[in-house]
C-alpha cells in the first residue's frame, strides 16, 4: 500500500497543523493533501541542504526567511513550478509558520514577509454555446453519462461535487407551462444542496427541466437496474451506494476519473475540443454572463466566496465576444 503525504511526514507540529486545517478550519481533503505535500518537500529540502537535523521533528526555530526564499527559488529554477503553483507554497508557508508563531513554538515568523508570485491573468478555457448543445445533444453509451454532463452545465458544479450528491439532496418541483402551440403541460425542475463544496460550505445550485428530467429517467431507469445486478451478483449494496445518485456499473459511487474519462471521450467522439468537467463549468458560468445574468447570482450558484473569483467571467475573450456579435443584429 502506497504511503500518503500526511503518513510521510513525521514532524509532530506539521501533525498539528494538518489537524488543526482539517478540524478548525474545515478544509478539504484536497487542500489538506496540498499542504502536506508542500510541507514535506520543505522538509526534505532543507535536510538535503544540511539546514536542519536528519530527525523527524524539525527545530521550526532554526528556519529562516533566506531558508524559505530558497526553497521557493528551487522550486521555480529546479523544478520549474508555474508561477500559480509558487503562489500555493507561499499560502502553506504563511499559514504554517502563523500557525507556529500563534502557537508560541516559533518567536518571529520566517513567512511574514514572503511575496506573492505575480500569477498571469488567463482567461477561462469555455466551450461555444453550440459545441456545448453538441455534447448534451450527441448519442451516449449510458443513461448515467447523459445525466452526469446534464447535471454539471445545469448546476456549474465541480467534479467532485457532482460525484458526491446523494438522493436526499434532490428536490423535484413541478410547475404548468402553456407551450407555443397553446397547450399546458407540466414541467420538472429541480434543485440541488451542494454539501461540502470547497471550504466546506453547502450550496443550493438549480436544475433545468431537462437535467431534473435526466436525473428522474436515470433513477428510475439504469440507476436501478445497476443496484437490482449488483445485489444479484454480490448479495448486497453498500450503505455509500444506496445514498449516491451516480452509480458506476459495478454498483459503487462513479469516481472523478471515470467522469472525467468519459467527458473527454464523449467531446472526442463529438468534435468538439478536448472537454473537462472544469471546462463545463466554466462554460456554464461564462453563457449565464453573456446572458446578462447578475454576477454576484453566479458567484452564489459557483460557490466562489470572493466575488474577486467570479469577476474573471465578466472578461470574456473579446475574439469571442466578436463573433457571437457579427451577424446576430437584425439591422447591420
Amino acid at each position: 500500500m502506497s504511503m500518503t503525504f500526511a503518513d510521510q511526514v513525521n514532524d509532530l507540529m506539521v501533525k498539528n497543523f494538518l489537524a488543526y486545517m482539517e478540524i478548525e478550519k474545515g478544509s478539504s481533503k484536497n487542500t489538506i493533501k496540498g499542504y502536506s505535500h508542500d510541507l514535506f518537500s520543505l522538509i526534505n529540502w532543507l535536510k538535503e541542504n544540511g539546514y536542519i537535523d536528519n530527525t523527524n521533528n524539525v527545530n521550526w526555530k532554526q528556519v529562516s526567511i533566506f531558508h524559505l526564499r530558497g526553497f521557493l527559488a528551487f522550486l521555480h529554477n529546479n523544478r520549474e513550478n508555474k508561477p500559480s503553483s509558487i503562489h500555493r507554497r507561499v499560502c502553506t508557508l504563511k499559514g504554517f509558520f502563523k500557525f507556529l508563531k500563534s502557537n508560541k513554538i516559533i518567536n518571529e515568523d520566517p513567512a511574514e514577509d514572503l511575496s506573492y508570485p505575480k500569477r498571469a491573468k488567463s482567461l477561462p478555457k469555455f466551450l461555444p454555446k453550440d459545441d456545448m448543445a453538441k455534447l448534451l445533444n450527441s448519442q451516449k453509451k449510458s443513461q448515467m453519462h447523459q445525466t452526469v454532463l446534464e447535471v454539471l452545465y445545469s448546476t456549474g458544479a465541480r467534479c467532485n461535487e457532482v460525484r458526491n450528491i446523494n438522493l436526499e439532496d434532490i428536490e423535484f418541483n413541478y410547475k404548468e407551462v402553456v407551450t407555443e402551440t397553446g397547450e399546458v403541460e407540466k414541467q420538472t425542475t429541480g434543485q440541488i444542496i451542494i454539501r461540502g463544496g470547497k471550504g466546506s460550505k453547502d450550496r443550493l445550485v438549480l436544475l433545468t427541466p431537462r437535467a431534473a428530467a435526466a436525473i428522474k429517467a436515470y433513477i428510475d431507469g439504469e440507476r436501478k437496474r445497476v443496484i437490482e445486478k449488483t445485489i444479484k451478483r454480490h448479495g448486497s449494496i453498500s450503505e455509500d451506494a444506496k445514498r449516491a445518485l451516480f452509480l458506476s456499473n459495478r454498483g459503487k459511487r462513479v469516481a472523478n476519473r471515470t467522469i472525467q474519462h468519459f467527458i473527454s471521450q464523449i467531446s472526442e467522439k463529438t468534435g468538439v475540443r478536448h472537454t473537462t468537467p472544469h471546462m463545463i463549468r466554466h462554460s456554464f458560468a461564462s453563457h449565464l454572463v453573456m446572458n446578462k445574468t447578475n454576477i454576484r447570482a453566479i458567484q452564489q450558484l459557483l460557490g466562489h466566496s470572493s466575488l474577486d473569483t467570479t469577476q474573471i467571467y465578466a472578461n470574456i475573450t473579446p475574439d469571442y465576444l466578436r463573433s457571437e456579435f457579427e451577424g446576430n443584429l437584425p439591422i447591420k
